[in-house]
């Protein structure tokens, strides 16, 4: 469904009537029959004269006659279906015949009118152009919309930032035939403006002038918090060179705070962008407003649960003093081989909660096994096997951390099925429990024991190595491995290097 700012953009919008004849008393004549009627009508005595026109404005209905002083009304039709290719041309002529006809009618003229014309002859042609140029229109802003629509529907399948920005972007690109798209975001402190996004800048030779126009243009509109269209005044659309043609800024704001600015550019399409499209840009920038404001109140909630489940892990490190720093390690380790795993973004960000959280079921461990300087009896074992359940039974009731259960409940499964808690095997073991059992075992390999000093970094790789298909998952060791061999794994055993 079209919204009412789109209609009333789509019923308000004047039509501009570019009038070409070297007859001067024609001019006049079309002028006193069109008084009064809802056209805007600009005149031209030549091609020459037409072509400046066509730059310069947005003309949606050319009268032109097919012969002129210095060309002919062929090439006026030519360069209005280069400059605006929706226009519709309507061919005037004192020398009509059927060849002339048949000709413009091919070279794709909308209509043929034949000198002397009535007034309402010359109305009616208007009227019906004006209706095809009325319902084209109505039809490429439903287009919009449905495309507006997807947009909105692909922007609420996503939380994340970086993601977002990138889909609104090339959606921009795409869908106002744009050549640039960037946004910024303004500073908290200070009031300037922060390129946080950007598609589309290739092309060296301007970079430096789309990038001064894209920030200046953005400055302007935050300041004021007004829309703003830019036209080139004087393009030279005849010319390979690049520049900017036109370009649309809209603010971005939501709840009535003003986040930044999005600004669209046209570089290579030399048609200038209109006041509808302002509009719709508008609407795009508002759905966009309110999806980044969602990001970001998502993104401080996730510091603030990330900050929560750091103090939870300190406190299992602050009452087992043997294993000290191992949740870090873990994290940086179990990344290492995660990125080797070729893991995505989405699944890293599972993984740093996972990390921390691994082992917080050791909080309903006691003092006396946790901190116990020998190895435990058959007994205490039994207790401390249980740290995975217990772990998973105190997150498994908060959504945000629920991503962590994998690396919770796994990471003591073994790839022969012999580990716990429940004796899963192969790849019944979900992948953050393969990998969490490889990275927690080079932890405790490498870190010292009331019992036993810490082997070397080499030594554990030895152990995993030779534990590949019984202990652990072979496509995680060779992971390991693979990063081992690059030295990834070197930073945190700097003794080894």
């Amino acid at each position: 469904m079209i919204t009412e700012a789109i209609k009333e953009a789509i019923t308000t919008e004047m039509c501009n009537v570019l009038v070409v004849d070297d007859e001067p008393n024609v001019l006049s004549i079309i002028q006193e029959m069109l008084e009064g009627e809802d056209y805007k009508l600009i005149s031209a005595y030549s091609v020459a004269e037409a072509r400046s026109v066509l730059a310069r404005h947005n003309i949606n209905i050319i009268l032109t006659d097919i012969f002129l002083g210095d060309g002919s009304g062929a090439e006026v039709m030519e360069e209005a279906q280069k400059i605006h290719p929706e226009s519709l041309t309507i061919i005037i002529t004192g020398r009509p015949t059927v060849q002339n006809a048949i000709m413009m009618m091919k070279k794709g003229a909308y209509d043929y009118l034949a000198k002397p014309f009535s007034i309402e002859t010359l109305k009616l042609a208007l009227r019906r152009a004006n209706e095809k140029i009325r319902l084209e229109r109505e039809n490429i802003n439903l287009k919009e919309m449905m495309s507006f629509y997807r947009i909105s529907e692909a922007m609420g399948s996503t939380i994340e930032l970086n993601v977002l920005l990138k889909l609104i972007l090339d959606s921009t690109i795409k869908e106002f035939e744009a050549d640039v798209a960037s946004m910024y975001f303004l500073e908290e402190k200070g009031g300037g403006l922060d390129l946080k996004a950007t598609v589309g800048i290739k092309d060296d030779s301007i970079h430096e002038l789309v990038s001064d126009h894209s920030y200046s243009s953005c400055q302007r509109t935050v300041e004021t918090k007004c829309p703003m269209i830019f036209n080139d005044p004087d393009p030279d659309y005849a010319s390979d060179d690049r520049t900017i043609k036109s370009s649309l800024c809209q603010p971005l704001m939501a709840r009535g705070k003003i986040l930044g600015a999005l600004i669209v550019i046209r570089t290579k399409n030399s048609h200038p962008f209109s006041q509808g499209q302002l509009t719709g840009l508008g609407l795009l920038a508002s759905k966009a407003a309110a999806a980044i404001e969602s990001s970001n109140l998502y993104e401080d909630l996730k510091g603030t649960y990330i900050a929560t489940v750091e103090a939870l892990a300190n406190a299992i490190e602050a009452r087992d003093s043997y294993t000290r720093g191992h949740t870090e390690r873990v994290y940086i380790l179990s990344k290492i081989l995660a990125d080797e795993l070729g893991w995505t973004e989405a699944e890293l960000g599972d993984l740093k909660i996972g990390g921390i959280l691994h082992d917080i079921g050791k909080i309903g461990v006691p003092d006396s096994i946790l901190n116990k300087p020998g190895r435990l009896t058959a007994e205490e074992f039994e207790i401390m096997r249980t740290h995975p359940e217990k772990g998973a039974r105190m997150i498994e009731s908060i959504p945000f951390l629920r991503p962590a259960l994998p690396f919770i409940k796994y990471h003591h499964e073994r790839h022969d099925g012999k580990g716990y808690p429940y004796g899963l095997k192969g790849d019944d073991i979900p992948l953050p429990g393969r990998l969490l059992a490889v990275v927690d075992t080079i932890d405790a390999v490498t870190s010292d024991r009331p019992y036993r000093k810490g082997r070397t970094l080499a030594e554990a790789m030895e152990e995993i190595k030779s534990y590949s298909g019984t202990q652990f998952n072979p496509e995680v060791v060779e992971a390991c491995m693979r990063a081992y061999s690059k030295g990834k794994l070197d930073s945190l055993f700097q003794e080894d290097t």
